[in-house]
């Protein structure tokens, strides 16, 4: 997976779906005393950093349609900010350690920093449009669902068999050999909870 992929489906959502846990961290959760105030400058700093994401759309156009030439010279600021970033930490910490990087990859650095910002802001927006796809249908329970009933019902199979037999076989091993042809939905990791649940119910 690339960088651009990583970036698009993966990376934002945890910013996404973060943001309400985040908050409730910010407000309520003191179990840390005083140490929760550093804690909560950091968890802050993701929550701050997700809303200029999702405001950024509305937020740039405007400020280009109203102030242009303000707005230009906070853009260049911006860029001019990156471009020392890169240099204090190529020819400062990484000069220290004798991995100092080339020149062409600090120009290299700005664009792909450019561009990336807009990666983030369009996977934000995409992470929110899957979610709400996604739970807008009904989902059936795990024991709602026939291939997991029926990989639960293979399971005991095995090991009323391999008990009888004797033979000891790690657990996650045994699920994955029953759940692989059964399944292609990604679901393995709920048969132990489907067994639990199923087993209650019978």
């Amino acid at each position: 997976m690339t960088v651009w992929k990583q970036r698009f489906y993966r990376w934002n959502y945890f910013f996404v779906t973060g943001m309400y846990y985040d908050l409730d961290y910010i407000f309520f959760d003191w179990k840390l005393g005083w140490w929760e105030i550093g804690a909560k400058i950091f968890v802050f700093q993701e929550v701050y950093e997700t809303l200029l994401y999702l405001l950024a759309p509305f937020v740039i156009p405007i400020s280009f349609a109203t102030r242009p030439v303000f707005s230009s010279y906070l853009y260049l600021a911006t860029i001019l900010l990156y471009i020392v970033n890169t240099l204090i930490f190529n020819y400062v910490h990484l000069r220290s350690r004798k991995e100092t990087v080339s020149v062409k990859c600090l120009l290299y650095y700005t664009p792909f920093k450019w561009v990336l910002g807009f990666v983030n802001i369009a996977s934000c927006y995409y992470a929110i449009y899957t979610y709400a796809t996604y739970f807008a249908k009904r989902h059936p329970k795990i024991i709602e669902d026939d291939k997991a009933v029926e990989i639960v019902l293979q399971l005991e199979q095995k090991e009323t068999y391999m008990s009888e037999k004797g033979e000891i076989e790690d657990l996650n091993e045994l699920m994955y050999k029953i759940a692989k042809p059964c399944v292609s939905d990604g679901r393995r990791q709920s048969v132990i909870a489907a067994k639990t649940r199923f087993s209650v119910q019978s």
